[in-house]
């Protein structure tokens, strides 16, 4: 059946505009608007918290907020298709219809997602906003004390926990966060209701799945209940290839958090075309199809993510 250049353009417009139902490893990044263009920076500003209630005892005692920066660069990403007339003139199969929907998704929400993923295999190394790794035992932010989201855990075998030892990582890793405090010496995960757990597939994404889902666990020497159901969180999994390494990383999922940030330009996001009477399709006898997006992911709080190692 004959397709036509505009019915393309139109398909794959709806397409990119159509947002995915749930991809939860693009969704812990907080969505920001940005205005500037590819190869700046944006400059975010992450404010302290307010003061806790204390008596009053004389006059008001005003707090400012402490402020940090993050800087967020902005780049520029496209993805094209080339279809030959033959096929647009002859897509009884629907190939050409299964193309467009790719590259919709190639955008949305795979670029996203892949961004977040870059940052969360880079974490150990690239710096948040207070100038330490993301990930590190040794964070500091005005009255918090010694923040340390960078955990370990030693199983029997190096490197790859059974879900029994998976369960107990999980655990950690929540208690852990539960006790971070925020720049004014307060529990700042105190309210916490939900969590990602984001694994690398392979063993380690193997045993934290069954980690959430069994209700009993083989220890090896008998069968426990499992703690990870006695939390009380909503608990989801991303089990993913575009993450590496022998971790797991516990994500606060809670309304609030802002584990990752994630910029786009809308204004430069363009769909485009080489369609029917261009200079490219007289030369190539073909078409071309296009999307172009301007964006970029940073970190957020640390306090709201910790990475287990196992060892």
């Amino acid at each position: 059946m004959a397709i036509t250049d505009y019915g393309i353009k139109a398909a794959l417009g709806r397409a990119v505009q159509a947002t995915p139902a749930a991809d939860r490893l693009s969704d812990l990044a907080l969505y920001i608007p940005s205005d500037l263009p590819a190869g700046s920076s944006e400059v975010l500003d992450f404010l302290g918290m307010v003061p806790a209630l204390r008596e009053w005892v004389g006059p008001r005692s005003a707090k400012k907020p402490n402020q940090f920066k993050h800087s967020v660069l902005l780049r520029k990403f496209e993805s094209t298709i080339e279809i030959p007339l033959d096929w647009a003139k002859n897509d009884k199969s629907s190939q050409v219809n299964s193309l467009v929907g790719q590259l919709a998704t190639r955008y949305n929400p795979q670029w996203r997602s892949k961004r977040i993923a870059a940052l969360i295999n880079a974490a150990s190394t690239d710096l948040a906003f207070d100038g330490l790794a993301y990930f590190s035992a040794s964070h500091v932010w005005g009255d918090s004390g010694t923040v340390n989201n960078l955990i370990t855990f030693d199983g029997a075998v190096a490197n790859v926990p059974s879900a029994n030892e998976a369960a107990s990582a999980i655990v950690n890793a929540v208690s852990a966060m539960i006790g971070f405090k925020d720049d004014r010496g307060e529990p700042v995960n105190e309210g916490i209701s939900a969590i990602t757990i984001v694994s690398p597939t392979g063993a380690i994404g193997a045993a934290v799945m069954q980690a959430v889902n069994e209700k009993n666990l083989d220890t090896g020497t008998g069968v426990r209940t499992n703690p990870v159901l006695g939390l009380g969180l909503t608990i989801n999994v991303v089990n993913t290839s575009r993450v590496t390494g022998l971790f797991m990383d516990v994500i606060n999922a809670s309304p609030g958090a802002v584990p990752f940030v994630f910029l786009e330009n809308m204004t430069d996001h363009m769909v485009t075309s080489k369609g029917a009477g261009s200079d490219f399709e007289h030369d190539n006898d073909a078409w071309q199809f296009g999307v172009k997006a301007v964006g970029g992911a940073g970190y957020g709080r640390f306090t709201d993510a910790v990475r287990t190692s196992f060892i």
